[in-house]
């Protein structure tokens, strides 16, 4: 009898293991499977679509994207077997051009619908399969329109440049083009936006950099869900007011040795070409790299109502934009050049450095940022942002609210300086440009405090 009820319990017990088994491999199977999103949801336009593939505990080993007009003959329009290991998500952006065969069939047939059919191989942790479905999308011709383009239509070299315009409903967003690329990437402005009734107005700061505007024009875009864009030049003249400098700086190896050991946490016992170079290029890069983005995030508000100051009692020494060609000891051929964003100011050692207008702290490395040192980044609000670097000692946190009477710190030489001083930058969405602009109060009224507040007065009317 005892044997009984315990080959029943064992058996029910059994079954109960059982139905769990096969619930959590049904689980697996129904659950663990890649989803395909459109990032426009309904719609499709002739200039492509993006769409995004949730690859939660999944390894997706193979896409497939088609096209019909009628669920029926499918083209083909993606396909990719090179995924392994894919992660969470898998974006996927597809731009077709103006003589692809998805296109073609569009506008040959004037077609308002088009089906989307995709099918996604992947493997879980029980099972490989496959889902398979088509998605029926409208088609978006139109794109959005972009009017009462207003600016001053100059800039001066290396300062700065506003544009206001409005936007229709539709936009998704939309952004200035000034031609500049650093390091190999294009880089755009974005506005501050305010969504009207019946439109969306917008107000772009902007700079061309350390050169004139390209083709003596900005380009303003605009782009749809759907993926459509629309560009409008608008006529932008830079005034050559000023002009770069060029300077020889002559480095001793001692110097390059001790200044490699201390920002590369070495303990080399000689430096010469090679180690200068890796400092000079490759770690200016990657610091170059961390400081433009944690300076190209607008903060809506505007936190300065006055001029920045310079740093009390110092002397510009190096100015924003300067050649630099160094050379090493005594080689007669330089070792590299670079240029200096940024401006150099020199004044008593380890002098109070007060924060240059009132604003955020944002981004603070007590440990030092490669070349730039011990820093300290302030947010101004507007995509406006200065940085203040080589500092001996820091003063302030993220988050604390400073202004011009705020001590942020105090000069050094912490990376790569040669004496004690501080480096002072100023950027704009990520982009330096020359601080001494922002150091006079004519301008920076002109060309920035006054747009804005009629910006705001003329929207909220």
């Amino acid at each position: 009898m005892f044997f009984k009820r315990n080959k029943a319990k064992f058996y029910l017990f059994f079954l109960f293991v059982v139905f769990l088994s096969i619930s959590y491999v049904a689980f697996v199977y129904f659950v663990h499977r890649p989803g395909f999103e459109l990032f426009s949801k309904d719609m499709i336009s002739y200039s492509g679509f993006r769409a995004t593939i949730d690859s939660t505990n999944v390894t997706v080993n193979s896409i497939q994207i088609s096209g019909s007009k009628d669920g029926g003959e499918l083209i083909n329009i993606y396909e990719n077997d090179e995924f392994l290991d894919s992660g969470n998500k898998i974006k996927i952006k597809i731009k077709f051009a103006p003589d692809s065969p998805v296109v073609k069939m569009i506008k040959n047939d004037n077609l308002d619908y088009f089906y989307l059919h995709y099918s996604i191989k992947y493997e879980n942790k029980f099972f490989s399969s496959f889902v398979k479905d088509k998605i029926k999308l409208k088609i978006d011709f139109d794109p959005p329109s972009i009017s009462n383009v207003d600016s001053d239509a100059y800039t001066y070299l290396g300062g700065i440049g506003f544009v206001t315009y409005d936007t229709s409903l539709d936009t998704l967003r939309s952004y200035v083009d000034t031609g500049i690329e650093i390091a190999g990437a294009r880089r755009m402005f974005y506005p501050l936006s305010i969504t009207k009734e019946d439109r969306i107005s917008n107000l772009v700061f902007f700079t061309c950099f350390n050169a004139p505007c390209k083709n003596k024009k900005i380009i303003i875009k605009a782009e749809d869900i759907s993926g459509n864009i629309i560009s409008v030049d608008t006529r932008m003249k830079t005034i050559m007011n000023k002009e770069w400098t060029v300077s020889s700086i002559k480095i001793d190896n001692v110097f390059l040795l001790n200044k490699y050991n201390e920002i590369k946490k070495n303990n080399l016992t000689s430096a010469g070409a090679k180690e200068f170079k890796e400092l000079n290029i490759e770690e200016r890069k990657k610091n170059d790299s961390l400081i433009a983005s944690q300076t190209s995030k607008i903060t809506n508000k505007k936190l300065f109502n006055s001029r920045f100051l310079q740093m009390q009692n110092s002397k510009v020494f190096s100015r924003f934009s300067e050649k630099r060609i160094y050379y090493i000891d005594d080689m007669e051929e330089p070792v590299d050049s670079k240029y200096h964003f940024g401006i150099d100011l020199a004044t008593t050692e380890k002098a109070n450095v007060y924060a240059s207008n009132t604003g955020s702290v944002s981004y603070v490395n007590g440990d030092g940022v490669g070349i730039y040192g011990k820093l300290v980044i302030v947010d101004h609000g507007l995509g406006f942002y200065s940085l203040y670097s080589h500092l001996s000692t820091i003063s302030v946190k993220v988050g604390e609210k400073v202004n011009k009477k705020t001590v942020i710190g105090k000069t050094g030489q912490t990376g790569y300086a040669q004496g004690d001083h501080l480096h002072f930058g100023i950027y704009i969405q990520g982009v330096p440009f020359d601080p001494i602009e922002l150091f006079d109060k004519n301008y920076i009224n002109l060309k920035i405090i006054n747009i804005y507040n009629q910006f705001i007065a003329r929207t909220i009317q």
